[in-house]
């Protein structure tokens, strides 16, 4: 896909977009349909920018498709969405280069003989910014991970690969990340402090943060919360 003089202005427009705290993102009456069902319908939101916003529901009520439509990796088929100023799913692609991702179960798994290096290396080359060995591990010391920079994706515990998931994210420096399904497999204390960390990416960094969560209790932590049936 060709980049248009517009596509570009926008991707380079970070400091202005946060500045002007306009919605992250607006919906209304939103809904996917697919052959085997229906993930969400008629779902009306405004998600603002710069803040954690929870999207809480039950195992199997569409949070998962919903952060996927959010992040431009899924398309809607009715209703409206404007993400980051642009409507969706036309201008999805755009909107995808500037949203991360953590760690989604079958969408973008990390091969399980992969070290955090390695695949720290492969995401910094994606985003076309340069990593040296010195850098990478800069990154991964960063945000705790520079014991583990070596071990294999395999070998983590949960709480390990969820952060390294949330810190694969946030390179290159998106406007927003999209986090799904971080009680997994973690303790309670662990919960809290990746929710704890996603608090401060949003209120230090400026970067938009939307979760997926079960727990109320989770949920209460974000500043903004969507409740899905």
């Amino acid at each position: 896909m060709s980049e248009t003089a517009d596509d570009i202005l926008f991707e380079g427009s970070m400091s202005a977009a946060v500045g002007s705290r306009e919605p992250f993102a607006t919906a209304d009456r939103l809904t996917l349909r697919t052959r085997e069902g229906c993930p969400y319908a008629d779902m009306t939101f405004e998600i603002p920018s710069g803040q954690v916003t929870a999207i809480r529901g039950r195992s199997g009520s569409g949070k998962t498709a919903l952060l996927l439509t959010l992040a431009g990796r899924m398309c809607s088929t009715d209703g409206t969405l404007t993400v980051l100023g642009r409507t969706m799913p036309k201008q999805r692609r755009v909107v995808a280069r500037n949203i991360g991702m953590g760690l989604f179960k079958g969408v973008n798994d990390l091969p399980a003989n992969a070290t955090l290096a390695s695949a720290t290396s492969a995401e910094f080359s994606l985003r076309a910014k340069g990593a040296s060995s010195e850098k990478v591990r800069d990154y991964l010391r960063e945000w705790g991970l520079s014991e583990v920079a070596f071990a294999y994706v395999r070998d983590l515990s949960a709480d390990q690969l969820a952060m390294f998931g949330i810190a694969l994210a946030c390179v290159g420096d998106p406007q927003a990340i999209v986090v799904d399904n971080i009680e997994y497999g973690l303790m309670e204390a662990h919960r809290r402090r990746i929710m704890n960390c996603l608090s401060d990416i949003a209120h230090d960094r400026g970067i938009t943060v939307v979760v997926g969560c079960v727990s109320r209790e989770l949920s209460d932590q974000a500043d903004h919360v969507i409740v899905m049936g």
